[in-house]
């Protein structure tokens, strides 16, 4: 476990959603992201709080939607795969300008 984070590739499964909303498949893009380790409560967009166990920053801008799955290795060669439980965008002070996303699952 990390509580200061460490580089990590990470593959991002975007879902491909049909037009009621359902995941039907997914795209894989993969990125580097700085993952924390870290096991919190959060509280999800219904305002009901929900167990986390990782946070993966993703720098710049990045469209993530709830129906995705993110999956990586740790350092002990185990992979984990998640959902996003929340997700909170960090921007650069005074400006719209994306510095970050933070995704919690």
């Amino acid at each position: 476990m990390s509580l200061f984070g460490y580089p990590a590739n990470i593959l991002h499964r975007k879902a491909i959603v049909d037009e009621w909303g359902r995941p039907g498949g997914f795209k894989d893009v993969p990125l580097t992201a700085k993952v924390v380790e870290e096991q919190k409560l959060i509280k999800n967009a219904k305002g009901e709080e929900v167990h986390s166990i990782v946070e993966a920053h993703l720098e710049g801008p990045h469209l993530v939607g709830m129906t995705d799955e993110f999956v990586y290795r740790t350092q002990l060669g185990q992979e984990i795969k998640f959902r996003p439980q929340h997700i909170e965008v960090k921007k650069f002070l005074g400006t719209d300008d994306v510095k970050k996303v933070i995704v919690y699952g």
